[in-house]
């Protein structure tokens, strides 16, 4: 089908399809707002269900004893108090001591393995030697061996090295942990045009400077999501700190809070609320949260570029 517009040029008109000819346009228009109102709905009876936890942990650290413990608990607190958190400062004193050993140990892992994966990353996803791919598929394997599974082994090491009760010990051996952070970075920059680097090569950068001063800041995302990852799993970890730290000195938030609270429950025949738990669970994961809040659009962008395939 063609239609004159002007004399000597025609163009020509597709005619509408059968799905596009099946309903008229508001009808089609008020079916996609309800297709869209529905998953809404999906999206947001999960985003409720996930976050019952997190609310009820809220709101049980803001409730007294006696609102605590009736028949009926409700998520709504009637009578809110502080009381909680400062009973868990009052008679946790050591508590900030906790929270700079859980800052220095997961800061200085997050520098160490972000910086590990992105050399590495990089290796693996633009130069070329010997068993490459195999080194890597090999590291990939490795995710799949449980961590618990080495731990007698790891406990042998440091201790050979003179690494435990070491904060030290816990950066070395917590940002050891590489093979998805490699994996995530060799994607990043796996994703980024080789033009640039041509380019910096030829106006005569070597290797190392084209790494460092054009491909390295194009992937902040990937590494973004490379720290914040670590972050939380150190920040959270509790198994390996156990085993290899005796020193109550040297005590991260989880291993502190799990010792004291064992304690707490028993001293003088004074039981400790679950409103008290509730608010020093939430006191530690607070910096987890205000981390993400803040780079959560860098995360999601790094997360869409590390892990695309």
């Amino acid at each position: 089908m063609t239609s004159q517009t002007r004399p000597g040029e025609r163009i020509t008109v597709q005619p509408a399809s059968a799905a596009e000819r099946a309903l008229p346009a508001p009808i089609a228009r008020i079916w996609h707002r309800r297709g869209q109102w529905g998953l809404r709905l999906v999206l947001w009876v999960f985003l409720l269900a996930f976050l019952l936890p997190f609310i009820w942990a809220v709101s049980a650290s803001l409730k007294t004893r006696q609102e605590l413990y009736v028949e009926m608990p409700s998520l709504i607190t009637l009578n809110p108090t502080l009381a909680n958190y400062f009973y868990v400062l009052r008679r946790m004193p050591a508590f900030i001591t906790y929270f700079q050993n859980s800052t220095i140990v997961t800061v200085g892992a997050v520098i160490l393995q972000v910086a590990v994966a992105a050399l590495a990353g990089y290796a693996f996803a633009r130069l070329r030697f010997p068993a490459r791919d195999l080194i890597f598929y090999t590291l990939i394997l490795l995710t799949f061996v449980p961590r618990a599974g080495g731990l007698m082994v790891q406990y042998e090491l440091m201790s050979f090295l003179g690494l435990r009760n070491s904060q030290l010990g816990l950066i070395l051996a917590f940002a050891a942990g590489v093979p998805i952070p490699i994996f995530i970075m060799r994607q990043t920059f796996l994703n980024l045009p080789h033009e640039f680097e041509d380019a910096a090569l030829i106006d005569g950068c070597n290797r190392f400077q084209a790494f460092l001063w054009v491909m390295l800041p194009m992937a902040t995302g990937g590494m973004l999501v490379v720290g914040l990852f670590e972050f939380i799993r150190v920040w959270g970890e509790y198994l390996f700190t156990l085993t290899m730290i005796d020193n109550p000195r040297l005590y991260t938030l989880g291993i502190g809070i799990a010792m004291n609270f064992v304690g707490l429950a028993l001293e003088d025949g004074e039981f400790t609320s679950y409103g008290a738990e509730a608010a020093v669970y939430l006191m530690t994961s607070a910096p987890v949260l205000i981390l993400f809040i803040v780079f959560q659009r860098m995360f999601i962008r790094g997360m869409l570029e590390g892990l695309k395939l």
